[in-house]
């Protein structure tokens, strides 16, 4: 495969995460990488942790 799709995926996950991490009140930065750079895990991992109180 192409480094382009790998890249495209990487920062489609990392939208994804970046949007679980919103909902839950935590850092859109560190949804992003974490979605970027483990995929299905990272997401699995943004999903699980606790909320933040503002």
């Amino acid at each position: 495969m192409s480094i382009y799709l790998y890249l495209a995926i990487g920062v489609l996950l990392g939208a994804c995460g970046s949007y679980v991490a919103e909902k839950r009140g935590r850092s859109q930065a560190e949804g992003f990488i974490l979605g970027f750079l483990f995929g299905i895990i990272g997401l699995i991992i943004e999903a699980f942790l606790p909320k933040k109180n503002n």
